[in-house]
């Protein structure tokens, strides 16, 4: 595929910025690894092809030949993952073990089944405001929201124009990053979904990570089973 796809770079009749240097064909992999490298945070595809002056398409392919080679090489600790339109590197899954052991990090708590409730709420209504998470919970979610902000996997979308323009709510790059998806579109149908499922999560992509170099996927963890739970009321517990 790359090797049609030199062609079609340098053949697309796109101009080049002036200002801008030429990168060849077999400079560009590593440049948009260099890219995602020092960025750090999900990098949009647009903002590689602007970097590069090369068309979003041939980085988009150009990239999915670096995530293959990655997920193929047992000698690489390091991987691609996408994120919406954006990219970033990662460690994969499977050095989980390296790290604690060299940064020795507090294990984090679990959520309650309240929190992974909540969390679901938010993916299948997004964006969608505090009145809203409790009007399908109905019970108060306030604290749950918060622990769900400190942990990343939600983050605010502006304000609802209505009185007292309430704040607004949609999960984050980070949460799809952690369970494994590139979009909130490869989330199962809402006919899939049970409260036994959602409180069991944390366990299965702790599950997934360990000693298997692979994200854990939604569909992976639905495949699990199905429950008949009824939603559990914010106790506080994290």
């Amino acid at each position: 595929m790359i090797d049609g796809l030199k062609q079609e770079v340098f053949d697309s009749g796109e101009e080049l910025s002036e200002q801008k240097v030429k990168f060849s064909a077999q400079e560009i992999p590593a440049a948009i690894e260099t890219i995602l490298f020092v960025s750090g945070d999900p990098v949009q595809s647009a903002r590689i092809a602007d970097v590069l002056s090369i068309p979003v398409k041939a980085v988009e392919e150009y990239l999915e030949e670096l995530i293959k080679g990655y997920e193929s090489n047992p000698l690489t600790g390091i991987t691609i993952r996408k994120a919406d339109n954006a990219y970033c590197m990662i460690t994969k899954p499977s050095m989980k073990k390296v790290l604690e052991q060299m940064y020795s990090p507090k294990m984090t708590p679990p959520l309650s089944q309240a929190s992974y409730e909540t969390l679901a709420v938010i993916a299948y209504n997004q964006p969608c405001t505090r009145a809203q998470i409790e009007a399908v919970r109905g019970v108060s979610s306030d604290s749950i929201v918060s622990r769900l902000l400190d942990r990343g996997w939600i983050e605010e979308a502006g304000n609802l124009d209505a009185p007292g323009r309430p704040t607004l709510f949609k999960t984050s790059k980070q949460f799809l990053l952690e369970f494994g998806i590139s979009s909130t579109d490869e989330l199962p149908s809402m006919e899939l979904m049970s409260y036994k499922t959602i409180r069991d999560l944390e366990d299965s992509l702790k599950n997934a990570a360990e000693g298997e170099d692979k994200q854990m996927t939604i569909e992976g963890f639905m495949a699990q089973g199905k429950g008949d739970g009824k939603p559990e009321e914010d106790n506080g517990d994290s």
